[in-house]
């Protein structure tokens, strides 16, 4: 039977109870780096906690919660010889706040655009002659692209 008696602050953070915490810590820490060395989504997921013979995996979106769940049976197999003899199932659960917190890599280079030419940027106001208001604005701002790069070329 448990206790359910309110307890001190202090019993709480005894050391029974916080190497308790600080074990169960260290061995979902090192399940984790074992479940992602058989994951293709390793940078997207983590190991949230294993009870019961269920494996509960946090994703960063739906997409990459797809994905884990092709990768379930063969991720299954794989940790039962090796790991988790006990194992039964894999929960995939999606938490947001994982791809906020996920390492950003390196910066995307920007994109270069090729200039407009003046051939391009003629056949754009002769079509924004017959457009609407909306697309011709747009056209013609395009078209005077053509004429800046020009005009920083010379």
């Amino acid at each position: 039977m448990r206790d359910h008696r309110p307890q001190t602050p202090a019993s709480l953070l005894d050391d029974n109870h916080v190497g308790n915490i600080q074990q169960r810590a260290i061995a979902l820490s090192k399940l984790d780096k074992a479940v992602k060395q058989h994951l293709a989504c390793a940078d997207h997921c983590r190991v949230s906690n294993y009870r019961q013979g269920t494996l509960i995996i946090e994703t960063a979106s739906a997409a990459w919660s797809m994905r884990l769940n092709y990768e379930r049976n063969t991720l299954i197999t794989k940790l039962r010889e090796k790991l988790l003899p006990n194992l039964a199932k894999i929960e995939v659960k999606v938490n947001p706040a994982l791809a906020a917190a996920a390492p950003v890599k390196e910066k995307q280079p920007d994109i270069v655009r090729k200039p407009i030419s003046a051939k391009a940027a003629g056949y754009l106001l002769h079509t924004a002659e017959n457009a609407p208001d909306k697309i011709k604005s747009r056209l013609e701002r395009i078209a005077a692209l053509a004429a800046e790069k020009a005009g920083q070329n010379k």
